[in-house]
């Protein structure tokens, strides 16, 4: 009968270690239960029920794995008491790099998304362009946003007419490609199309258009050698060994700006024939100046006309001591001396003017009565 009894007490005994160990559990969660505190999160809006033992934010924070930093904010503060019920919120700060027609600034806002962003740095921008989208997410790294606020500007394209615009963009570029102006490597572009749009700026494209033209037998003109000669009288030419045009098989690059030719240049030529220089003998002496006897006092005629300065030129479009237009000085013989009478000695200007004197007589001065 003992064994029976000693297995009998045994059971008596786990049971009340079963038992206590019952008791214990329920009384470490009772006890678990009255500290825990229930409160609610909020993560940029986000919100979650969340239990803490924790005392302050800042534990309930750092329990949570939740690292603020300086451009974050958090209510209550992170020193604060938490109770049960209570609701920690955390806006997390991002940098918003921000490029505004060309001109670079960062500010660090809470916003999640580029409207609201854009409206707590008190810049909307409305009627520019944007890089994305205002209702675009602002994740926690941060972003770049590109804005191009409307301006005044005109273009000409080509032939056609300038035109007046109000766009927004950055860069030329950005305006004409708005514009549906398509531009080819070989167009030329003022400003370059990389350049800020500005307020008032003034778009040329220059419509260029290259093509190559083959000649056959095209004829080559030929050049002039002269040699001058202190025998022959200034403005005397004689051709001393006559001149021969060549031939050559050729091929030019012509280039059309706005459809007008601007260069033509060559690219590859076969000579078949050369051309022979034509060589030339040019006067150097100067014209003797005629004697003259009698006839009007030209130097009191000049004195009336000039003030007797044989080498004035005012302007007024008469020229010398006496007054000569540029067509009565030519007409009469003036070329030979100088291209105009100022430019002519004294003793010059009287062999013209006398040569004028024996068709017209005094009647082309108008100081002819002090001669």
């Amino acid at each position: 009968m003992r064994p029976l009894a000693l297995i009998s007490n045994s059971k008596h005994l786990l049971i009340a270690l079963v038992a206590a160990a019952v008791v214990a559990i329920v009384g470490t969660t009772v006890g678990y239960a009255s500290l825990s505190r229930q409160m609610t999160l909020s993560l940029d809006g986000q919100t979650e029920t969340i239990h803490t033992m924790s005392g302050t934010v800042d534990d309930v924070l750092a329990g949570e794995g939740i690292k603020v930093g300086e451009h974050d904010i958090v209510a209550p503060g992170l020193d604060e008491q938490v109770a049960d019920g209570a609701r920690i919120t955390v806006r997390f700060g991002r940098p918003l790099e921000l490029s505004v027609d060309g001109k670079a600034q960062t500010h660090w806002v809470h916003s999640t998304n580029v409207s609201d962003a854009l409206a707590e740095i008190g810049h909307r921008y409305l009627g520019a362009d944007l890089s994305a989208s205002r209702g675009a997410d602002i994740p926690r790294t941060g972003m770049e946003l590109t804005v191009a606020t409307p301006k005044k500007f005109s273009v000409k394209v080509g032939d056609e007419e300038r035109k007046d615009y109000e766009l927004a963009g950055v860069t030329v570029a950005d305006v004409l490609d708005e514009l549906s102006v398509k531009v080819d490597d070989n167009d030329i572009v003022k400003p370059k199309l990389d350049r800020q749009l500005k307020d008032g700026m003034k778009i040329s494209v220059t419509k260029v258009r290259v093509v190559t033209k083959s000649i056959k037998g095209e004829v080559m003109p030929f050049g002039t050698v002269k040699h001058e000669d202190s025998s022959m009288f200034e403005g005397e030419t004689k051709v001393i060994t006559a001149g021969a045009n060549g031939m050559r098989n050729v091929t030019y690059r012509l280039e059309f700006h706005n459809g007008e030719l601007f260069s033509k240049k060559v690219v590859t030529q076969d000579v078949l024939d050369a051309p022979k220089d034509q060589v030339e003998k040019v006067g150097t002496k100067a014209a003797a100046v005629p004697s003259y006897s009698g006839g009007p006092n030209w130097d009191a005629i000049a004195q009336c006309e000039s003030g007797g300065n044989w080498h004035i030129n005012t302007g007024n479009g008469y020229y010398g001591g006496l007054q000569f237009s540029a067509s009565s000085w030519l007409a009469w013989g003036g070329g030979k001396y100088a291209s105009r009478a100022d430019l002519a000695t004294r003793e010059e200007q009287i062999a013209v003017a006398m040569n004028y004197y024996h068709s017209a007589g005094l009647a082309p001065w108008g100081c002819g009565y002090a001669g």
